[in-house]
């Protein structure tokens, strides 16, 4: 039997940041819906205790949504007492199907990146999973140096 990841383990690359969504997606088998997991990590790369699934995704990308995944943002860096631009936010797409990307995984990266990075100044990445694997489709940035 498989254990979650330590929330206190720091995530320091893109490699292992896929591992994490792969840990935290292998235990729940594979979805029969789709969903976007929200995660974040503080400078030191350990994992705030909060993963959020939002519910009920629609093929194409709701930029009402993401604007407001914005606004949540502020919230947890403010309730960690950390700068926003010092907080990561880490995506996952996980939907039923292949854990190749499709069109629509590709449009849903394109908006994450258009919105919450270029516009509202969000440090963030993204995986796909398919409830078994993650593959990572927008890399953080730059990592911060231990």
């Amino acid at each position: 039997m498989r254990t979650r990841p330590r929330p206190d383990v720091p995530v320091t690359s893109d490699a292992e940041l896929t591992a994490r969504w792969r840990d935290l997606l292998h235990l729940d088998g594979p979805p029969s819906e789709r969903r976007l997991f929200l995660a974040w990590l503080r400078p030191d790369g350990t994992m705030v205790e909060v993963l959020i699934p939002v519910e009920e995704l629609p093929l194409e990308p709701d930029r009402v949504a993401l604007g407001n995944i914005a606004g949540l943002h502020a919230v947890v860096a403010e309730s960690e007492g950390i700068d926003e631009a010092g907080l990561h936010l880490a995506t996952c797409l996980e939907r039923p199907g292949p854990p190749t990307p499709t069109p629509d995984d590709e449009a849903w990266c394109a908006a994450i990146e258009s919105i919450l990075r270029g516009r509202d100044g969000v440090d963030c990445s993204m995986h796909v999973g398919d409830g078994r694997t993650a593959v990572p489709l927008l890399s953080r940035r730059t990592w911060p140096s231990p």
